[in-house]
């Protein structure tokens, strides 16, 4: 497949002012406890209250009345679609330096986000929450939807407002999901003294009398962060910086026993994997400390695809080691369970892609697990909590004192190794590789003679890679253990396949982990400590057959990135309902342009197939 730079490429493909971009595609059968109210048990709402007036935000600001019914759908997004609702199209492609997962079913996807619930007895509950006199609510605000929770913004008569918040189906586990952000967040607020939001009243048993889960939660105080971050100057910037570092250095000075979630002990006590008590290096309160335990992981791939049915191991785990092992051995028994024969376009054209052939993968993933933790330093491997998902709307501060007023969004937030969790925060993180020093990036010598818009891309591209540096310099400066895992320069080798063996069929990872393992094989002389020889291997015939795959997936990859830079298709799939039709004629235009840079009636069979956005089955 041929490759072109991003230029030659528009010109090539004759898409010069030819088609019109799209406006903007702005990128997550256990009898549960009853709702509890500050700490109480409460038996549900018995009030009748007339229905406040409802509203939702939009991602611009604006605000617009809406019915009830769109208070239950997911309607931030739409998603090009497969005709056949039963199969979802997912694929990950690989440019430079990021990963683009595309998945196109948009009736699986809306109904993975729909949620009914009770409102009336959703607002008496957080009347009741509220106090203070407090006896109606009088506005709802649907808050701009993430991918797998609604808030909402309920202001009282008495001038309060909280925040409910209601996990979707695609959250993560019932229950579990819920019981454990709660649980986390009073050891983050009451143990750690992290700026964490006040939880008023929760309820992780769906039949509870609003039919649903949810947290109901203080309104942190201050603007999210997202709302500042571009207009702000270097200096603020920084500033914030400092204080993220601070907060993980927080995070990271405590350690665990065991890899797992935290919970409260009586939402564990029908299950079989609970530890007695919460240990941490160093200790902490007695009295909460008897209070929580380690229970499973609430990642979905653990329980999503019939896994919720299955005996699995979701831990908790003593050892990294099983950790890593029973990762691979829970998806050996879903494969073996679940999985059947499979088209992949990019690897055969007419044969399917075989569950054995993963299992034979995940064999060698096994025989070469007791090399994938690192060498023995304790730092790296210490079993901290982290925050699962830090951007810019996860963090609320003060515009007037530029200080960190709460970090919100620990959904899923699990005790695991360091060096599994480490990395640069997507907030500061640079969209390119950065050089491994503490240089101050400068302006290429020809900017001046740059036209504004390239500069604008250049004073972008700047600021960023600063933030980027920045970040690892005062984490350098400040955390030391963190500094550990950022500073092992072959960590990535090993650390791939673990990320990558949860949900690796359906997901469609299976070509990722086999290039994870093929690099672990190319590269087993810069492992530490490995003086026996690898313990996997790969013939050339197999090496051929992922190679031509990687053409094929990297030449795609090639077209969507610069699609993307272009703002033409949306790289997730995902597009403001106002910009779908719009997309769909532009998705229909390139697809007749990419067909046509086939060589041979063959290639453009090969095209037709592993064109992503696609309108029939795969």
């Amino acid at each position: 497949m041929r490759r072109f730079s991003n230029r030659n490429l528009l010109w090539t493909l004759g898409l010069n002012n030819r088609i019109q971009p799209i406006s903007s595609f702005d990128s997550r059968g256990f009898k549960a406890s009853a709702a509890r109210l500050n700490g109480r048990r409460i038996n549900g709402a018995t009030s009748s209250i007339k229905t406040a007036n409802l509203y939702i935000e939009k991602a611009d600001g604006s605000v617009h009345e809406i019915e009830e019914e769109d208070l239950f759908r997911y309607t931030r997004y739409r998603w090009m679609y497969v005709k056949n609702i039963n199969s979802t199209f997912s694929l990950r492609v690989i440019s430079l330096t990021t990963v683009f997962e595309i998945r196109f079913n948009e009736s699986r996807e809306l109904t993975a986000r729909y949620l009914k619930f009770n409102l009336e007895n959703l607002l008496d509950v957080a009347i009741k929450a509220v106090g203070n006199g407090a006896t109606s609510c009088v506005k709802v605000l649907k808050c701009v939807e993430g991918l797998h929770n609604k808030a909402f913004l309920l202001s009282m008569n008495n001038g309060t407002d909280i925040i409910a918040k209601l996990p979707n189906p695609n959250a993560g586990p019932a229950h579990y999901t819920t019981a454990s952000e709660v649980a986390t967040r009073k050891y983050l607020r009451e143990c750690l003294k992290l700026p964490v939001s006040h939880i008023y009243a929760w309820s992780s048993d769906r039949t509870n009398p609003v039919g649903a889960e949810y947290i109901l939660e203080e309104k942190a105080p201050g603007r999210p962060l997202g709302e500042l971050w571009r207009s702000w100057p270097r200096k603020w910037k920084l500033d914030i910086i400092t204080q993220v570092v601070e907060l993980e250095k927080t995070l990271a000075s405590i350690t665990f026993q065991q890899i797992g979630c935290i919970y409260f002990k009586d939402d564990l006590r029908n299950t079989a994997t609970l530890s007695e008590t919460l240990e941490t290096d160093p200790s902490f309160s007695q009295s909460l400390r008897y209070e929580l335990a380690l229970g499973p992981l609430t990642t979905a791939e653990l329980w999503k695809d019939g896994r919720s049915n299955m005996t699995i191991d979701r831990g908790p785990w003593d050892s990294n080691l099983e950790y890593i092992r029973a990762m691979g051995t829970n998806e050996i028994r879903w494969i073996e369970a679940h999985a059947t024969p499979r088209m992949n376009y990019h690897r055969f054209m007419d044969e399917k892609e075989t569950p054995d052939e993963v299992l034979a993968l995940l064999k060698r993933y096994m025989d070469v697990s007791n090399y994938l933790v690192p060498p023995i330093i304790k730092d790296i491997q210490s079993k901290v909590l982290w925050h699962p998902d830090l951007h810019l709307d996860n963090i609320f501060v003060d515009p007037c004192s530029r200080k960190i007023t709460r970090i919100v969004d620990w959904q899923s937030a699990a005790i695991a190794p360091l060096y599994l969790q480490c990395g640069v925060p997507k907030l500061f993180r640079h969209h390119e590789p950065v050089a491994d020093d503490w240089a101050v990036p400068e302006k290429p010598k020809e900017y001046d003679r740059l036209s504004e818009e390239e500069k604008s891309k250049v004073d972008y591209d700047l600021e960023s890679e600063t933030c980027h540096r920045y970040y690892k310099y005062q984490t350098y400066k400040r955390n030391p253990r963190h500094w550990a895992a950022l500073n092992q320069g072959h960590l990535s080798l090993l650390t791939k396949p673990v990320w990558l063996v949860s949900g690796v069929w359906q997901n469609r990872d299976v070509f990722f982990l086999r290039q994870s393992l093929i690099e672990l094989f190319q590269n087993w002389g810069e492992i530490e400590s490995t003086s026996c020889p690898c313990p996997i291997t790969f013939t050339q015939e197999e090496l051929k057959i992922h190679a031509d795959e990687e053409e094929n997936m990297s030449g795609v990859g090639q077209l969507l990135k610069t699609f993307r830079d272009e703002g033409l298709l949306p790289e997730d799939g995902m597009v403001d309902p106002e910009d779908y039709d719009q997309a769909r004629k532009n998705c229909q235009k390139y697809k007749e342009i990419f067909l046509g840079l086939a060589e041979s009636e063959k290639q453009k069979r090969l095209f037709s197939k592993i064109w992503p956005y696609q309108d029939s089955e795969l």
